[in-house]
């Protein structure tokens, strides 16, 4: 395939250049010892330049032996690092015609021994920088028992509305990753497969509004990273999670790891079951002239009785401090079973009767995802790596729904199905080399090949009395498939001038999308070569603070079902049909950001403004007297700008908080469309407190508010919901009773209005939040990390 023969010339090109990269390396290295006779083994050293600048770290190995590559000529201090304390070992030079300088045996001169520092200290539960935001879901009590989307409503930055969708500053156009990578799972069905995913399985979210040339550019508002648990420690150890929740629900995590050497050896299994149930009402009012046609009231009511397995599993296998080469997988299985009733009444302009009737629907719904990952990264010294990984995955879903119309006025009964078959495939090749440069500065090239491919089946029946059976409806049935090939090769390039950090990157895209309407036979083609460069500019002031300002053009591309011109009638009054005109929608992004560090406390304000061309927007249509048709289009042009400020504090080890507010002014120029510019300012605060009690007993409490949004044609009203937690460990923490309760005050909502010319709607949704759940958590094997394990930040996607 034309693809793959890219992905080869790419890494033979890749092989080249680290083969010709590799030939003039300055290495350092030397052996510490405690005495005479004893190495000093596991000790972190690293090497300053004088006058003191960046730090380059190591740590020495069994033997008491460390290495330093890469490093360019200049004069060096070797450091060594005893608890909080560090001292300087010897001074040397390197000369720029060495190929290696060995500093042979040193004695380091201990003020004192120490065996063995123990960190009792609680871990952050969000870590903030000027670039992104990682949350670590092990500390965020209010999960334990809940979603992945339960723990996005706590992140910064982060929305979730009472459906499940999320957006991010305000914006839904978001890049949602699996481990760094394009999942299925994130498609058109992200909402259910967020609301089903264990919260247990997680270990991190981390979130980067404006990332780097590196990664993909989809999403105008930036990348959400789901990270999966993926434990590392020596030995065999693991954990076990049970808990148990009002209305029938239930679930559970189990994570076993087992580590004798080279060979790393995880596994998983999230199990969780659930009862939804959602209330909603509708009151339509519809226009001819500007007057009253009629008026339509709807009362919506289901429940919903989702169950999903989640499991995963492989191995890592390091042979040297070189070599890293791994094999994972994950795969997702979910059942969703929905009972809906919709109670439908019609009146005149003068309120007099003219149809009642009830649609009913039940619908058993399936998901299978599985995905698997081949990854093999080489690391030729500090900072200088090159990886390249594979991953394939296969989503399949189907749903059979069947109706029930039982009119009471006039009186009769018709019954209809609609089967939906939805299979998605999606390969993505990444091959990433970088390679640190003299004077501190970084080079870093790839390229990043997806293929996607996605197959929607609709199969529509009526019942037919006179035949008494169901009857295929070509009308409404109709195979859509969509293709989507992406080749991007990318570039950054990091180095200082003077006091100011610079990354500068460029991406080209080459895209190829088809969309085949198998049923009319139309075919669309939109093949494109498009640019996305990125530019981030950091500035370090004295005293722990950091000045950054960043650019980044993005795109968002239309999902298969948004290009299918053939309507979906789950829903005879309101139908939604793609549009297979649609264009990507291009963004410009650019980010102010501050943030000032102190030992209790960290500031991070951020001022952001986005620029969007040919921005999506849902419309919604007239088709007749009763039937509106929902669909997307382009708008002239879409524009917001916010502040956002996220303050993190801590009192002692008995007292944490953050709070994360986003002020935003949205405007949208929908002239193209018939409709006036319209423009809001807008307001999302969330805040999470955490009390220690006692050093075995957690205290934990959410808030999160959400103020008024537009639409094109409406908007959104505000939303407010309030959560507690309570954990106690016991038996050494390996044991931990949970307690928590979900919005308390059953206050979270979802409305809307609706205003056009021939249209005007209200909707009010409901869902039972409010959920208590008690759990039990148990922890088994080694639970400590062996001193050479560091416990570095991985900042990587």
């Amino acid at each position: 395939m034309q693809w793959q023969r890219v992905c080869l010339v790419c890494i033979t090109v890749l092989a080249g250049v680290v083969t010709a990269h590799t030939q003039s390396i300055h290495a350092v290295t030397g052996t510490l010892y405690r005495d005479e006779k004893t190495p000093a083994v596991f000790l972190p050293v690293a090497l300053q330049t004088t006058p003191a600048s960046k730090l380059h770290r190591s740590v020495t190995d069994q033997e008491g032996a460390f290495i330093f590559e890469n490093v360019p000529a200049g004069a060096y201090q070797l450091l060594c690092f005893t608890g909080a304390d560090s001292f300087i070992v010897k001074t040397f030079t390197v000369d720029s015609t060495q190929a290696q300088l060995s500093l042979g045996k040193i004695v380091v001169p201990f003020a004192k021994t120490m065996d063995e520092v123990v960190v009792t200290a609680q871990k952050q539960l969000l870590r903030t920088s000027i670039d992104r935001k990682v949350y670590f879901v092990d500390e965020d009590i209010m999960s334990r028992g809940g979603s992945a989307s339960d723990v996005l409503k706590n992140v910064p930055s982060v929305q979730v509305d009472v459906d499940g969708e999320v957006s991010l500053r305000g914006s839904g156009e978001v890049m949602i990753l699996i481990n760094g990578k394009v999942s299925p799972l994130m498609g058109r069905t992200r909402a259910e497969v967020l609301q089903s995913l264990p919260a247990g399985s997680i270990e991190r979210i981390e979130v980067i509004t404006n990332p780097s040339a590196r990664y993909r550019p989809d999403g105008s508002a930036g990348i959400i990273n789901i990270v999966l648990k993926k434990n590392v420690r020596s030995g065999f150890n693991g954990t076990i999670s049970l808990n148990a929740g009002t209305h029938d629900r239930y679930n559970g995590n189990l994570m076993v790891n087992y580590r004798p050497g080279k060979i790393n050896l995880f596994a998983n299994y999230g199990y969780r079951k659930d009862f939804r149930q959602r209330n909603g009402v509708s009151q339509r009012t519809y226009l001819d002239s500007g007057k009253v046609d009629y008026y339509f009231r709807e009362v919506n009511r289901s429940i919903g009785l989702p169950t999903s397995h989640f499991a995963g599993g492989g191995f890592e296998y390091k042979p040297n401090d070189r070599i890293t080469t791994g094999l994972s997988g994950n795969t997702f299985f979910r059942r969703f079973e929905l009972n809906n009733v919709s109670s439908r009444t019609f009146r005149n302009k003068n309120g007099g009767l003219t149809s009642y009737y009830d649609r009913m629907r039940y619908n058993p719904e399936t998901e299978n995802q599985i995905s698997g990952t081949a990854s093999f990264k080489y690391h030729f010294g500090e900072e200088h790596d090159l990886e390249v990984e594979l991953n394939l995955s296969r989503d399949h879903e189907l749903e059979d729904n069947r109706f029930t119309n039982r009119h009471y006025f006039p009186s009769f009964t018709t019954f209809d199905n609609l089967l939906q078959k939805d299979t998605e495939l999606e390969h993505q090749l990444t091959a990433n080399y970088t390679r640190p440069m003299d004077g501190e500065r970084v080079l870093e090239a790839g390229y990043d090949g997806l293929f996607e491919g996605v197959r929607l089946d609709f199969l529509s029946e009526y019942f037919d009395g006179t035949q008494n059976m169901f009857v295929k409806d070509v009308q409404k049935s109709n195979v859509f498939h969509y293709d989507a090939f992406i080749h991007a090769l990318y570039g950054t390039y990091e180095t200082n001038i003077g006091e100011v950090g610079m990354e500068l990157g460029i991406r080209a895209e080459w895209t190829l999308l088809e969309g085949r309407q198998r049923t009319s036979g139309t075919v669309n083609k939109n093949n494109y070569l498009k640019w996305y460069p990125t530019v981030h500019l950091g500035y370090e002031l004295a005293d722990r603070q950091e000045v950054m300002l960043n650019y980044s053009k993005r795109v968002n591309r239309p999902d298969g079902d948004e290009l299918n011109p053939f309507p979906e009638y789950f829903d005879p009054l309101n139908i939604f049909a793609g549009n297979p005109n649609l264009m990507p929608e291009i963004i410009h992004s650019v980010e102010l950001g501050y943030q000032l560090q102190r030992d209790n406390f960290s500031i991070v304000p951020s001022l952001y403004y986005r620029y969007k061309k040919d921005g999506f927007a849902e419309v919604v249509q007239r088709v007749n007297d009763s039937v509106l048709m929902t669909t997307y289009t382009n708008l002239a042009s879409n524009e917001s700008a916010g502040l956002e400020l996220v303050i993190t504090g801590k009192k002692g080890s008995w007292f944490t908080t953050s709070l994360s507010a986003n002020i935003f002014y949205n405007r949208i120029d929908a002239a193209n469309l018939g409709y006036s510019g319209s423009s809001l300012y807008s307001m999302y605060a969330n805040g999470v407190t955490s009390l220690a009690l006692s050093p075995n007993t957690m205290l934990q409490l959410s808030a999160t508010y959400r103020s008024a949004r537009l639409t094109a044609q409406g908007k959104y009203d505000p939303s407010f919901v309030f959560n507690g937690g309570f954990r106690q460990d016991l038996f050494n923490k390996r044991v931990s009773l949970l307690f928590t309760a979900s919005d308390i005050f059953k206050s979270n909502r979802y409305n809307s209005e609706l205003n056009s010319p021939e249209l005007q709607q209200q909707t009010e949704n409901r869902r039972d939040g409010q959920v208590l759940f008690l759990g039990l958590s148990y922890r088994f094997g080694v639970l400590k990390k062996p001193k050479e394990e560091k416990l570095d930040f991985d900042d990587s996607l």
